[in-house]
């Protein structure tokens, strides 16, 4: 009985042995499949990213072929223009969207140093007027208009002295989380919410009509690569000179392969009885040295996603920044 009594106890011990090493087991193969997994993924994302560099070198050939056989002027006619651009890849595929910088307000042109003062107070630069025409063109009021003109000139600017309607580090510094004014030229359009004024319902609104040129602070409007849905643009940048429906009216009256010269956009029949400043005119143009690529990767279930600004030098292009993740 007593021998009976030590198998079974015998056979438990070796029925719970048994258990915990197939517990062990199968906790390591779950670890084992979860490291496999996490190396198979970097090694997914990481190709990605590279496909994604890729989509740089292919985008930067296709502009520089479109320069060479353009005579001075960039338009929407050009191979660089084409939307929805797939190519298949090994395990996944490239996608990318190229867009011209000079169809868009240059943010970092608010910066520019005032020209003079009027009635006491420093008077705004040509960039930062026809930024203040942009947002009224958009539906706000002069002094909304103004007020966030001033903040964004003072966010940008080098120097600490607030503008009539402006903001500088002390109002920064007495916000709920303090943080200081830039004072230096943006990166990227996303900063503008840093700036105070600019709520995510304005921000939202102005996304289709600005940007930010890194290291540029000149505003230039290339007419031949502006969407009619723009047209505020250009009304704001003729400091509203025209209506929108004449801006309208002038883009679609456009040629497929742009104007050839920004003479021949001025003797258009909506502007040439138009009465626009000399300085303002300076603003328009009808070529581009800045790009945004706007690319995308995928290998697998791996997506990487790349916005890249592209500078023409010369006959060539270059890189200037990366932005990853697809910032909006």
């Amino acid at each position: 009985m007593q021998l009976g009594k030590q198998r079974g106890v015998a056979l438990i011990f070796v029925i719970l042995i048994v258990a915990m090493v197939s517990i062990i087991a199968t906790n390591i193969s779950g670890r084992n499949q979860l490291s496999m997994r996490r190396t198979l993924n970097l090694a997914q994302y990481d190709q990605a990213y590279w496909y994604a560099i890729s989509a740089e070198q292919l985008a930067m050939k296709v502009l520089k072929q479109d320069m060479e056989d353009a005579n001075g002027t960039v338009h929407r006619q050009q191979y660089w223009a084409l939307t929805d651009v797939v190519f298949p890849a090994e395990q996944g595929e490239i996608a990318g969207s190229i867009s011209d910088m000079r169809a868009c307000f240059n943010l970092n042109a608010v910066s520019q140093p005032s020209p003079g003062n009027q009635n006491g107070q420093p008077q705004l630069s040509v960039a930062a007027t026809q930024y203040k025409g942009l947002l009224v063109a958009l539906g706000m009021d002069e002094f909304a208009a103004e007020r966030l003109t001033h903040t964004l000139k003072d966010y940008l600017d080098e120097d600490t002295v607030a503008s009539p309607y402006g903001a500088e580090d002390s109002e920064y510094e007495s916000r709920d989380v303090p943080y200081r004014a830039a004072n230096t030229l943006m990166q990227h359009r996303s900063e503008l919410r840093a700036v105070i004024g600019y709520a995510q319902k304005t921000y939202q609104v102005l996304m289709p009509y600005v940007c930010a040129v890194p290291g540029d602070n000149r505003q230039l409007l290339n007419v031949n690569t502006l969407e009619v849905e723009q047209a505020a643009l250009m009304v704001g940048m003729m400091d509203g000179k025209i209506s929108l429906s004449d801006a309208e009216s002038v883009i679609n009256q456009r040629p497929g392969d742009g104007f050839e010269s920004i003479q021949d956009f001025w003797s258009n029949s909506v502007l040439a009885n138009v009465q626009i400043d000399a300085a303002l005119k300076s603003s328009f143009v009808v070529d581009s040295n800045y790009f945004l690529l706007n690319a995308g990767a995928k290998v697998d279930n791996a997506i990487f996603k790349l916005d890249s600004v592209l500078k023409r030098s010369g006959n060539n292009f270059e890189v200037i920044t990366r932005q990853y993740g697809g910032q909006q």
